[in-house]
């Protein structure tokens, strides 16, 4: 078996360098609304129309994502912070849309991956901190929450206006003189923190890039504050998980939306980890479920360092292309890479295995 899923895992690499070749045209179109009580400087709105820039560039769904900006104060060592519109959809339609969506080698691998049936079973978190194998058919087994913007790309809603955005990004007042704005040579001062990439990554979360793993890790402490009952079972009757926990694995053909752990995002089963997850604020590593692990640079990591610079990597763009979003062949890395890079991915978890 082990090798078996090598071998599935080196052919999916294939077919996502082939599928490079595919032309596609069209373009997200982000709409920005400055709302802040202090409008923003001509420099830093430019630097925000720069990340939307990035991402139309990178995805081809014909949809228009709408999106309120400001700066405001946040708390303590926080640079931006993202709220977005939800809508609640049924696994199955779910599955059904993604499958139908369907453009890329990724979406294929992904989609034939997804657990048949209506209701979904994964191991996720109790009230009591406990962890065990949920598969009750409860709400949280059949129905899966996901941002408009992610339901536009999936063609799963028609709100369309200014004046329901689909998000609300606001930056730190408190860090407003220690952004650059702008980029020289595609680099920014070692003393400042990169505000295009910080934009590119709050945008991120309102494409999708989003767990229901931190809303149970704040409400395990908060039941009063969540409306939820002090029970075991206080999470059965209410959906809480998102498209993108539909690829977080913790070993092969094991879904695991539970706080803490070691999870992974994987496009194939479990079989092949391209990234690991955090895990939760609170009860996990210290960072929000929400992002990919810390150990390597990734758009969606939950931190940028002063004097770096970077846009979406091959992961995150893997990871929007798995929710629904279509990624612009021209985005794709060079071919011979991106077969690298998942096949060697695919070696690694192999080995971890087959220790």
């Amino acid at each position: 078996m082990p090798a078996r899923r090598t071998r599935d895992s080196a052919a999916l690499a294939l077919a996502l360098a082939l599928v490079a070749a595919a032309p596609q045209a069209q373009a997200v179109d982000f709409v920005l609304t400055d709302v802040g009580t202090t409008p923003m400087s001509a420099q830093q709105y430019a630097g925000f129309q720069a990340a939307a820039n990035f991402w139309s560039s990178r995805l081809t769904d014909k949809v228009t994502v709408y999106i309120n900006i400001s700066f405001s104060d946040l708390g303590a060592n926080v640079l931006g912070s993202t709220t977005t519109d939800r809508t609640t959809i049924d696994y199955s339609a779910l599955r059904s849309r993604l499958t139908t969506d369907a453009r890329s080698a990724t979406d294929f691998s992904a989609v034939s991956h997804l657990q048949t049936g209506p209701a979904l079973s994964f191991l996720a978190t109790q009230g009591d901190l406990t962890t065990r194998l949920d598969n009750d058919g409860s709400v949280n087994n059949t129905k899966l929450v996901l941002t408009t913007a992610n339901a536009k790309a999936l063609g799963l809603t028609t709100v369309n206006n200014a004046g329901t955005p689909d998000a609300r990004i606001s930056f730190a007042n408190a860090f407003a003189n220690s952004f650059a704005y702008s980029r020289v040579n595609g680099q920014v001062p070692g003393n400042k923190t990169d505000f295009i990439t910080v934009a590119e990554h709050e945008i991120g979360h309102a494409l999708g890039f989003v767990s229901g793993v931190d809303d149970i890790d704040f409400c395990i402490d908060n039941s009063a504050q969540c409306g939820l009952s002090n029970t075991v079972g206080r999470f059965e009757n209410a959906p809480w998980y998102t498209p993108l926990d539909l690829f977080r694995y913790s070993a092969p053909g094991v879904l695991n939306v539970a706080v803490g752990g070691s999870p992974y995002f994987s496009v194939d089963g479990g079989a092949t980890s391209i990234q690991p997850f955090s895990t939760g604020s609170f009860h996990g590593n210290g960072w929000q479920a929400s992002h990919f692990g810390t150990q390597a640079t990734t758009l969606m990591r939950p931190f940028v360092s002063a004097g770096q610079s970077y846009d979406a990597t091959a992961a995150d763009l893997i990871a929007l292309d798995a929710i629904g979003w279509d990624v612009s062949a021209a985005a794709v890395p060079e071919p011979k890479v991106y077969a690298l890079l998942l096949s060697g991915l695919a070696a690694i978890g192999w080995l971890r295995r087959r220790r």
